[in-house]
């Protein structure tokens, strides 16, 4: 797999377009509800793939590395610090567990797909986690189902304001449970957003206009969550859709303390350079 860092001012071409484009993708963040939930990790549940159609795991040798959204037919949005010191990377979707592919006659088949380039951006600092966020490109394109669709990414600067007024988001993965254990299925959790200043004095770094701080010792993200989505319902245009406001990018050792994650809507228009120039589709 082949890794490149890309900045947006390095591009020379021009975007035309005719209108707006709100979403990078129009068929997004359209799920069908399953509520059949099971209490655990930490403060979170027990869901199913078709409510979260657009959860991807990133996986090398059986294990499970980092989580990642579906953001088109052929790019997953994750961190970019999921992407140090992991050989043959593959992208698993439409499945919720470690253990099978979904062959049982009773859950829908997961596929595996090669990642043939990594795409993290320049000014990625790892020391800090700063400018966190990285997109996959897929080796083959995705076909859309009931079980695996992309999650909806904002375009529309204006829509950035939403997130000033959030106070809860949802975060989905595959990380620890309560009692220190991975998950060996997809778990939801609803998570409080705080105060960015809080998450700087937790972790003594800079925690700017660019992340959000979420969590606490009650419902909260954790290891093996990292890349992997925050995002909440939003009504467009009469449908609701779930739309990823940020990404799990690092927090505390023992998952007891608030989070920090990549906002994602503050690089929409990287995300949308990235995959105009690296896509072998139009994406428009």
């Amino acid at each position: 797999m082949k890794y490149v860092t890309v900045i947006v001012i390095a591009f020379s071409f021009i975007l035309c377009r005719t209108g707006f484009a709100i979403l990078l993708e129009p068929n997004c963040g359209i799920r069908a509800e399953v509520p059949s939930y099971r209490t655990r990790i930490i403060g979170g549940r027990d869901t199913q793939i078709v409510s979260h159609p657009w959860i991807a795991f990133l996986h090398y040798d059986s294990r499970i590395h980092c989580g990642g959204t579906l953001i088109n037919r052929q790019f997953v949005l994750t961190a970019a610090h999921c992407l140090y010191g992991v050989p043959n990377l593959k992208v698993r979707l439409g499945g919720i567990s470690l253990v099978t592919r979904g062959k049982s006659s009773c859950q829908l088949p997961a596929e595996d797909y090669m990642v043939d380039l990594g795409i993290m951006h320049k000014y990625f600092i790892r020391d800090i986690f700063l400018n966190d966020i990285a997109i996959l490109r897929l080796a083959r394109f995705v076909e859309y189902n009931v079980h695996i669709r992309p999650i909806c990414i904002v375009l529309d600067p204006v829509r950035k304001l939403l997130l000033d007024n959030i106070t809860s988001l949802t975060a989905t993965g595959w990380g620890k449970t309560e009692n220190g254990h991975e998950a060996t299925g997809l778990q939801e959790t609803t998570i409080q957003v705080k105060n960015r200043s809080l998450c700087s004095e937790l972790y003594h770094v800079p925690v700017g206009p660019n992340q959000i701080c979420a969590g606490d010792s009650a419902t909260n993200t954790c290891d093996g969550d990292s890349g992997g989505p925050l995002g909440g319902m939003v009504n467009y245009h009469g449908t609701f859709r779930f739309v990823q406001y940020g990404l799990t990018s690092f927090g505390d050792l023992e998952c007891r303390a608030p989070s920090v994650y990549t906002d994602v809507i503050t690089y929409r228009k990287w995300i949308e350079l990235v995959v105009i120039k690296y896509g072998t589709e139009s994406l428009f």
